[in-house]
């Protein structure tokens, strides 16, 4: 369930970095704002992407082998709830991270790129 919000997040921003991206590329009076959109809807989508693929390689050591059928639970301890709460919430926490990560390294680029030189 926790992926389903992600992914939801995912598709927001991309589809604001979309308008912002036309929008700065279209209306004359942001185009000097175009480097620093695409910059941070491409990086920011990238962070977004790698973010959930490294949880997900997390956590499939954990849940391999994880079936419905079976015995009683077993009782729950610190390793239990944390796991749980990683699996939850997890998803949400990287994406935002990822996209927020990835967008500080979008505004670093631009800023480099768009540096001017002092006399």
């Amino acid at each position: 369930m926790a992926y389903v919000f992600a992914f939801g997040e995912a598709v927001v921003f991309a589809l604001l970095g979309v308008v912002v991206t036309l929008t700065t590329l279209l209306m004359a009076f942001f185009r000097h704002f175009a480097g620093f959109a695409w910059r941070l809807w491409l990086w920011g989508s990238i962070g977004c992407v790698v973010g959930n693929l490294a949880l997900l390689a997390i956590l499939s050591t954990f849940l391999v082998g994880i079936g419905i059928a079976g015995g009683p639970p077993p009782h729950p301890d610190l390793f239990g709830y944390v796991l749980s709460a990683l699996i939850f919430v997890g998803p949400l926490l990287v994406s935002t991270l990822g996209i927020a990560l990835g967008c500080w390294f979008g505004w670093r680029l631009a800023r480099r790129r768009n540096a001017r030189p002092s006399v």
